[in-house]
């Protein structure tokens, strides 16, 4: 039984290393830059299988957004041409990711064999070039970075219009963001451009290039296609903006017709008491007691209404009754 049981974990054992050694041996890109603009790639990828992650075929994810210099979107044109493995046809399916697109490549009824594979990609792509004042150029992933398994090398070659020479390149090696440097430039001039990684890649790192040309060689777009493009991919924010503008400008229309104050005229301070009550009831209801001015206040209000004279008398004031005179009705207090 312990004869039986090392054998099952040394099975376990070899099977977790088998399922380790997926790797991509060789990546080699090749792109050839087209008159009008488009380019055309052709991927092929030499794999090792172990049925780990590499069971019914593979994933190339290609991004295809981004964004530009100015922070707008923009979205790259792909269209599959063909996929094989081991020189046959391959069944194939292309889906919508995150910030792409993804190529499923395989049977879903059929699992690949154990062992080396050669899976080739052709495929062509729009608005992928820069166009600059004084150059044009392909700035391209050649990997990208999305591998679970590490790339033991890879390559690029990429062929420019006839009589396009080229004038500068970059090239950076690694994950998302960095610069390495572990990589050599076996061609850098003429029209024809060929660089390979100089060490093995790390799952999720990537070989990059930038091609330079001079401008003329290949179809720069119009201002119509720019502004066509630009208002194709940004379409939804550009509803919104003009969304909010017009919102905002009905709330502002509404708000000169109807919603501002009335202008403010001469302000005349008006002082009457309550109906029914007299000038001695408004100070009792206010300061909830009689007091002098209480007293004074009804004297006054009488004297208002003619019922009373109030006489200077040297400094003294004597009421008197004012006897035959109909003033104002008399109300409570």
């Amino acid at each position: 039984m312990r004869i039986f049981a090392l054998a099952l974990l040394l099975i376990a054992v070899l099977g977790s290393e088998a399922g380790a050694a997926e790797r991509i041996t060789n990546f080699v890109t090749e792109a050839n830059v087209s008159r009008d603009a488009s380019v055309t790639f052709k991927e092929t990828i030499s794999v090792i299988a172990e049925g780990s992650s590499i069971r019914h075929g593979i994933f190339r994810d290609i991004p295809t957004r981004y964004r530009d210099r100015n922070g707008f979107n923009a979205n790259v044109g792909l269209d599959v041409l063909k996929v094989r493995r081991d020189g046959y046809d391959e069944p194939y399916s292309v889906e919508s990711i995150a910030n792409g697109k993804r190529i499923k490549i395989g049977n879903a009824d059929a699992l690949v064999d154990p062992g080396p594979h050669t899976y080739e990609i052709t495929y062509r792509a729009t608005r992928v070039l820069g166009f600059f004042d004084q150059y044009d150029e392909l700035y391209w992933n050649v990997t990208g970075n999305a591998w679970p398994f590490p790339i033991a090398e890879a390559q690029a070659i990429i062929n420019l219009p006839p009589g396009a020479s080229i004038t500068q390149h970059a090239e950076y090696t690694g994950a998302e963001g960095e610069q390495g440097r572990q990589y050599e430039v076996l061609a850098g001039t003429g029209n024809r451009y060929r660089a390979r990684t100089t060490a093995a890649l790390r799952p999720g790192e990537g070989f990059t290039v930038a091609v330079a040309w001079p401008k003329g060689f290949v179809a720069a777009p119009s201002e119509s296609e720019r502004w066509q493009w630009f208002l194709g991919d940004n379409a939804p924010v550009i509803v919104l903006v003009i969304g909010l503008i017009i919102v905002g400008f009905y709330y502002f229309y509404a708000w000169l017709r109807v919603g501002r104050d009335p202008p403010a005229g001469i302000i005349v301070p008006l002082f009457a008491p309550p109906p029914g009550l007299g000038p001695a009831a408004v100070r009792y209801v206010w300061r909830e007691k009689f007091d002098d001015r209480t007293f004074a206040a009804a004297v006054v209000g009488l004297a208002v209404k003619g019922r009373v004279r109030i006489v200077d008398d040297g400094g003294d004031f004597i009421i008197e009754k004012h006897t035959g005179a109909k003033g104002e009705a008399l109300t409570h207090a």
